[in-house]
């Protein structure tokens, strides 16, 4: 079959969908830092995530800026050149470079290419985040059976973005729904306090059960579930970083190591001790 019979969003396109992750990460950038500027031509999809603060790209000739929330590729072809943080709010990000056809026999990268913005918003999608996250988690552990996992999580990565390319328009959402963010983002910024559901959901103007209501249908789990989530996902960088167990745990705010490894275990499979020496395995 030639690859201009098949059309983007068509089934035969959908049934060649086969990623594969080339690599994965993490960048936490410096207030007010800018890259030494380079020429280098991107030979994949290159995706980045904001998880956190502002800055831009500056990709064939032209600045990009981006913030939280966004999805900021570089595609197939484009020449990669420098990029800066912002300097009161520097950015945090997850990145992954994917063939999203694996070898293309049909050529499709470049039809998807077109219709595939430099920065895609995708603040109405709260599951976007964690998905990289738990794509970085398992691409640096590399435990056994790594391999499908990255594909399972890249294919609910591309299934968010693609339905997002082919609506180009938000979500419907509930008037509560910014709310919801004001809550979300309360968490993220304060998780290594102990908060609690009344806390949080003062902080969002909303009754703690309707707050519960909204976390679990448009996030998946309770706010103070999330709040473990996001320790967990941060203690799992750090521990792939290098960082020592004990000064983790502090570091993402546990109070006691044992409840720590329990935790991590509980959900992670593995001691942290365990996961730190995957992630060192070369």
């Amino acid at each position: 079959m030639q690859a201009r019979s098949v059309r983007v969003w068509s089934e035969d396109f959908y049934w060649a969908v086969d990623p594969r992750v080339v690599i994965a990460g993490f960048q936490q950038a410096p207030p007010g830092w800018t890259m030494k500027p380079k020429r280098e031509v991107v030979e994949d999809f290159d995706l980045w995530y904001i998880t956190g603060g502002r800055g831009a790209v500056r990709v064939d000739g032209r600045w990009i800026d981006f913030a939280e929330g966004d999805l900021v590729t570089i595609k197939p072809g484009q020449r990669y050149q420098e990029e800066r943080a912002d300097a009161a709010d520097p950015f945090s990000l997850t990145y992954v470079h994917v063939l999203p056809f694996g070898d293309d026999p049909r050529g499709l990268s470049a039809a998807l290419a077109r219709r595939w913005p430099a920065k895609l918003p995708l603040a109405h999608q709260p599951r976007m985040g964690p998905l990289f996250a738990e794509l970085f988690d398992t691409f640096a552990a590399k435990a056994d059976g790594h391999a499908l996992q990255l594909k399972s999580l890249m294919l609910r990565i591309l299934d968010l973005v693609f339905a997002s390319l082919r609506h180009h328009a938000g979500a419907s959402l509930p008037p509560a729904y910014a709310k919801l963010m004001r809550a979300r983002d309360y968490i993220v910024r304060w998780n290594r306090r102990d908060l609690t559901l009344d806390e949080v959901a003062e902080h969002a103007d909303l009754s703690a059960s309707y707050l519960s209501a909204l976390f679990n249908r448009y996030l998946g789990c309770s706010p103070m579930q999330y709040q473990l989530g996001l320790r967990l996902r941060n203690a799992r960088r750090l521990l792939a970083q290098g960082m020592a167990v004990t000064r983790v745990a502090e570091e993402v705010g546990f109070h006691s190591l044992h409840y720590f490894s329990r935790m991590f275990r509980r959900h992670q499979g593995q001691t942290p001790s365990e996961f730190a020496r995957l992630c060192r395995r070369k």
